[in-house]
C-alpha cells in the first residue's frame, strides 16, 4: 500500500513527459523569465535558492516547480524561496499572481505552483468586479478566473495591510482566490496578516481548500478607521460553493470589527 501511494503521488507531481523543462537559473537567470518564455504544457523547474521576485503566470497552462518534485525532499520547499518583498510595482506586490481575463476563464485548468516558500508579499490593487469597491488582496498569491491547482507550499509571513487611499480594506494575507475553480491543497499558510481572511480569502469562488495546515494568521485593525471583516484562518464570501475539507485551522485570531470567524 506504501508503495502504491508514492506511486499515485508520484504521478500526481510529475510534469507531462511531452513537456519541455525550462530550468532556472540555469537557462534562464529568473523564474519570471522562465515562465515568458514557456508555453502551454511546459514546466519551468527551479533550483534551490531565493528569488526576489513577484511572478505572473499570464494565463499560461504551465508547471512552476521546485525540484522538490524529483525527490519528495520536503527540505527543497524550503530552501526554494519567492520573496515579494521587492515589487518593480507597488501596485501589484503579490508574490505570485495566478490571473486570467474573464474571457479566457479556466483555460489554465492544467497550470501549477508547487514546491515553494512564499513570503514577503503585501498584495495587489484589485478593483472588484461586482462594484463593491477597490481593494488590496493576496499577499502571498492572488488568483482570479483559474482552476490553476496550488499544492506543497510553505506560505508564511506575509502582509496585506496598506490601505492607501482610494483602497477600501485588504484581504488574504496568504492566498486571494476569486471566481474560479482552484485547488488549494497541502500547503502550510502560517503567519500572515491582513484586515479580513488572514490566511485565505475565498470570494465567490468554487475552491477546493485541502489537507491544509493553516495557523498563526492575524486580522487586526491594521490602519485606523479601516474595517476589517474578521476570518482570522479563512475568510468567505459569495454564492460559490467551496470544499473545505481535512485542514487544520487553528491558533488564528480576529480583532476590529470583524467577528473571530475561523
Amino acid at each position: 500500500m506504501k508503495k502504491l501511494f508514492t506511486f499515485l503521488l508520484l504521478i500526481a507531481l510529475l510534469p507531462s513527459i511531452d513537456a519541455a523543462i525550462i530550468n532556472v537559473p540555469s537557462q534562464y537567470s529568473s523564474i519570471q523569465s522562465g515562465i515568458n518564455a514557456a508555453i502551454d504544457g511546459d514546466t519551468v523547474l527551479v533550483a534551490p535558492g531565493t528569488y526576489f521576485e513577484n511572478i505572473h503566470f499570464r494565463g499560461k497552462n504551465i508547471v512552476v516547480t521546485s525540484t522538490f518534485y524529483q525527490t519528495f525532499n520536503l527540505s527543497l520547499i524550503s530552501s526554494t524561496i519567492i520573496n515579494g518583498s521587492t515589487p518593480i510595482n507597488s501596485d501589484s506586490a503579490s508574490c505570485v499572481r495566478i490571473t486570467s481575463p474573464l474571457a479566457s476563464a479556466y483555460r489554465d485548468s492544467l497550470a501549477v505552483l508547487q514546491g515553494f516558500t512564499i513570503t514577503g508579499g503585501a498584495g495587489t490593487f484589485w478593483q472588484d468586479e461586482y462594484g463593491a469597491g477597490r481593494y488590496c488582496e493576496g499577499g502571498g498569491i492572488i488568483m482570479q478566473y483559474t482552476r490553476a491547482t496550488v499544492q506543497f507550499n510553505i506560505i508564511k509571513d506575509n502582509k496585506v495591510i496598506r490601505r492607501p487611499a482610494g483602497i477600501a480594506s485588504t484581504g488574504g494575507g496568504g492566498i486571494r482566490m476569486g471566481d474560479g475553480r482552484a485547488k488549494i491543497f497541502n500547503n502550510i499558510i502560517f503567519n500572515n496578516e491582513a484586515m479580513y481572511g488572514g490566511g485565505v480569502v475565498l470570494n465567490y469562488s468554487n475552491t477546493q481548500l485541502k489537507n491544509n495546515v493553516i495557523f498563526k494568521n492575524r486580522v487586526y485593525q491594521a490602519v485606523t478607521g479601516a474595517p476589517t471583516y474578521g476570518g482570522g484562518g479563512v475568510w468567505t464570501n459569495g454564492t460559490g460553493v467551496n470544499m473545505v475539507e481535512n485542514n487544520t485551522i487553528v491558533n488564528n485570531s480576529s480583532a476590529g470589527s470583524g467577528s473571530p470567524a475561523a
